[in-house]
């Protein structure tokens, strides 16, 4: 299994909030995950049963160890790399949610933000992940 086969099967990503998709669906506050979910700006994503820190961290460790090296890495390289940044940010916040790194959202980093500038900040890319303890 590759790792981003892993996160398609083991992350549920809600419905983009980001107001630019034209194929958005309406209220999509509404269509969120349910449980324990991490806000990634543009949607929130939960893990399913059955995912665990062995596996996802065997597979970052086999397919991009670099991201492993304690600097903060970002959806945007992440997603060049991965093959697509919507994969990227569910790959941020199942690592986040299984322990292996800490996700770094403009809420995160910077407290309480009006929805508008933590979108503008996370489209330019804050919106990234750094290893606290593996």
């Amino acid at each position: 299994m590759k790792l981003y086969e892993y996160i398609i099967a083991f992350a549920i990503r809600g419905a983009c909030t980001c107001g630019w998709c034209i194929d958005a669906v309406n209220n999509p506050e509404i269509h969120q995950p349910e449980g324990h979910t991490i806000n990634m700006v543009f949607f929130k994503v939960a893990k399913k049963d059955g995912a665990n820190k062995e596996d996802f961290l065997s597979l970052v460790e086999t397919e991009f160890p670099h991201w492993l090296d304690g600097k903060e890495h970002n959806y945007i390289q992440m997603g060049a790399e991965i093959g697509d940044q919507g994969i990227a940010i569910m790959c941020i916040a199942l690592g986040h949610l299984l322990g292996i790194w800490q996700a770094l959202t403009p809420a995160l980093l910077l407290g309480a933000l009006p929805d508008d500038i933590q979108k503008q900040m996370a489209g330019m890319g804050m919106l990234s992940m750094k290893v606290s303890n593996v």
